[in-house]
């Protein structure tokens, strides 16, 4: 017959391993009536404990599902000393299905997007709506709003090489 899974089938089995060791003060925790209490006392802090991890490690997974929607790394960023004020910066991206970019526009900067693998779909304000297959590239001119999507069932990835004035910031997101 197997031993009952509550606090008496615990004390005696801690009683049993305590037995094992010289250290008294590790068997007074346990078959002492304070021990016990104290005992006692721990196991629901012992599981409020766990539910906290347990809620911090799910939390970081959520969390962290919703951040690698997208991912980008600025790979380079170069002073065009031929450009005066003038800088290029290459970034790599990977965008998971359904990922959008909102609405924005680069001030004074121009952007060019090559699609590596999968494939994206950009609106360019006066341009319309176009679908860019890997392999393929795409110019957004500067100061013109715009955004990106992953439309397809598949992640895809993308380079993304920007001239732009120094002392401007890299995107301004344009509110609807």
């Amino acid at each position: 017959m197997e031993p009952a899974i509550g606090t008496n089938a615990v004390f005696a089995l801690l009683s049993r391993l305590s037995a094992c060791t010289n250290d008294v003060h590790s068997i007074d925790l346990v078959t002492s009536k304070k021990g016990r209490r104290n005992l006692r006392h721990a196991f629901p802090w012992g599981a409020v404990f766990a539910a906290g991890v347990l809620a911090g490690a799910l939390l970081g997974k959520l969390v962290h599902a919703q951040e690698s929607q997208y991912a980008t790394e600025q790979i380079a960023r170069i002073n065009l000393n031929n450009l005066p004020g003038q800088e290029m910066l290459i970034f790599a991206s990977t965008w998971q299905p359904g990922f959008r970019l909102p609405l924005h526009m680069h001030p004074n900067g121009h952007e060019v997007t090559y699609v590596v693998e999968g494939e994206q779909t950009f609106y360019i304000e006066g341009v319309g709506t176009k679908v860019v297959k890997a392999g393929e590239a795409i110019y957004t001119p500067p100061n013109t709003p715009h955004f990106g999507s992953n439309l397809s069932n598949k992640p895809s990835k993308t380079i993304v090489i920007r001239v732009k004035d120094i002392d401007k910031p890299i995107m301004v997101e344009i509110k609807q």
